[in-house]
């Protein structure tokens, strides 16, 4: 392995530990958009299933959203 990071020069290394963590990062980001959704299938699901109505469903998930949070923000 150090062979093989000896043939680089310092710069080289810097960038493809940049693009590679960037590519990285971005791919977080879509993998973690995509649980997300299916989470919140999953309980939307699990709540028809329990017989809730629309109404209560979307107050469950308004509940949990930031915009549910700015009536309770501490403001000077």
């Amino acid at each position: 392995m150090t062979d093989l990071l000896t043939h680089f020069k310092p710069g080289e290394i810097i960038g493809l530990v940049a693009v590679a963590g960037g590519l990285l990062v971005a791919l977080s980001a879509v993998l973690g958009g995509f649980w997300y959704q299916a989470r919140l299938t999953a309980l939307k699901q699990d709540m028809v299933s329990r017989g809730m109505s629309a109404d209560e469903i979307r107050a469950v998930i308004d509940a949990g959203s930031k915009a549910g949070h700015g009536r309770h923000s501490c403001r000077t």
